[in-house]
């Protein structure tokens, strides 16, 4: 071994080389491949770190926009909401706002050529309660009688599977005071909020009692006989406000037509439940009628007060206005809430009153049938735990 060093080193010698210059040539030689792979490893993680921008969305250009006449309520099943007419940025999809009520307050073509597209419609919308808003394409509005629209109050298994028919005038029907607002009245909403079946059977200048020679085929009396009452479950009654404003029927004479009609209705079915529903109040010569006498020599606040005694006196639930803690219709707040500023309201008004009426409902609920339907479920399980249990004994006799 010594004798072959030194043959390395004279070897070495003669090629004008050190030893020490061999040995450090060949540690670097056997530390390449290491230093190559670091290397490698290098430039993959700045393969990974190196991450792509995103190209903004070009911004729509807004042609033109109106704001519309009215404010008519949507909700939305598919689609975007969008935070500007420039249609770039999302507010949200329609999964995001599944219950929320949609009111249109303009109306624009959009321009989006420049998003690969070309004019197309949309709204510019605010939630009921004003917290939200944005842009939507008028494709994805639906009326709020269509589509999946799940807004049930708590509690509204109540009234699951009922039939309920609601009865009066032209705020029942959903008149404007200038036309019908179709399935935007307050029955519309109470199938929303009670998640049931609500049928409209209001009528444009509809009296309670005899209307003379304006009476109308909606009136109180041929309405009720015209429906055979074993067909609901439930139904409301709302009118009056014409037979202060029009004619000249007395007090008694009202109060003698809604017992008779509330008798024929319980005699179609006893087990109907009814609910009563006081006129709101109106503005005449832009005045809070409440208490100005009126054609027929009382005031609204007499006719009211007549109604209520009639519905107390069947053990009836009535809803009187004047004691909502919302304070529906005030003199302060009239002239945007009644969309003719004298008695009829708004699309918006009209939700808010089926969302108090459905609240109403739901807390007047006859506590027996509540009573009786806990029962009956209570009943069904104990005797569904008897037989599982026996089923299990069984099956473990058999077993050994």
């Amino acid at each position: 071994m010594i004798k072959l060093r030194y043959m390395t080193i004279a070897i070495a010698t003669l090629m004008g080389m050190s030893a020490s210059t061999m040995v450090t040539s060949a540690a670097a030689k056997s530390t390449t491949p290491t230093a190559t792979a670091t290397s490698s490893s290098n430039k993959a993680s700045s393969s990974k770190k190196t991450t792509k921008t995103a190209n903004p969305i070009p911004a729509a250009t807004l042609v033109k926009s109106t704001t519309v006449d009215e404010e008519l309520p949507y909700h939305i099943e598919k689609g975007y909401v969008y935070t500007t007419s420039g249609l770039n940025k999302q507010a949200g999809s329609a999964k995001d706002f599944a219950k929320v009520t949609w009111y249109t307050e303009k109306k624009a073509v959009i321009d989006r050529t420049a998003q690969g597209s070309g004019n197309s419609v949309w709204y510019y919308v605010k939630s009921g309660s004003g917290q939200q808003a944005g842009w939507i394409w008028q494709g994805n509005l639906e009326p709020i009688s269509e589509g999946n629209f799940d807004i049930a109050m708590k509690n509204s298994d109540y009234f699951k599977g009922k039939k309920i028919i609601s009865l009066g005038d032209s705020i029942t029907k959903g008149y404007d005071g200038y036309e019908t607002l179709d399935n935007m009245g307050y029955p519309t909403w109470l199938s929303r909020y009670l998640n049931t079946s609500v049928t409209n059977a209001g009528y444009n200048g509809a009296f309670l009692c005899d209307g003379g020679e304006e009476e109308t085929d909606g009136d109180m009396t041929p309405t009720v006989n015209s429906h055979n009452f074993k067909n609901y479950d439930v139904a409301t009654i709302s009118y009056g406000t014409n037979d202060y404003g029009h004619v000249s029927n007395s007090l008694a004479d009202i109060e003698t037509t809604l017992r008779q009609n509330i008798k024929k209705m319980k005699s179609d079915n006893k087990n109907l439940i009814i609910y009563g529903i006081l006129p709101i109040t109106r503005y005449d010569a832009d005045s809070n009628s409440d208490n100005v006498i009126g054609k027929g020599g009382f005031t609204m606040n007499d006719l009211r007060d007549a109604e209520a005694a009639v519905y107390k006196s069947y053990n009836i639930p009535v809803l009187d206005w004047r004691n909502d803690s919302t304070q529906l219709i005030t003199d302060a707040n009239h002239k945007y809430r009644l969309y003719d500023e004298r008695l009829h309201p708004t699309a918006k008004t009209y939700q808010l009153m089926g969302r108090e009426i459905a609240k109403f409902m739901i807390d007047n609920y006859p506590k027996d049938k509540i009573k009786s339907t806990k029962k009956t479920t209570s009943s069904k399980k104990t005797t569904t735990t008897a037989k599982t249990t026996a089923k299990k004994v069984s099956t473990t006799n058999t077993t050994k």
